[in-house]
């Protein structure tokens, strides 16, 4: 009789029932949609002086556009 060979069980690291295809998957997805939320906010938030003067005002190519000059009294 020949014996069957032995089962060998496939270990596949995971955490919390999430494995490492899973992750790759969702990462991606989930990068895309936080760079649109985030400069939707930036642009929705654009009007704000502390946005502008902090965030906007320093952004190397467009910084220009967000410059108000002081009118001079």
């Amino acid at each position: 009789m020949a014996r069957a060979p032995p089962i060998q069980p496939r270990l596949r690291a995971n955490i919390g029932g999430y494995s490492a295809e899973t992750a790759r998957y969702w990462i991606g997805s989930s990068a895309r949609w936080g760079a649109f939320a985030g400069v939707a906010a930036l642009f929705l938030l654009s009007q704000v002086p502390i946005i502008k003067q902090s965030v906007l005002q320093k952004t190397p190519v467009i910084g220009g556009y967000w410059k108000v000059e002081e009118a001079k009294k």
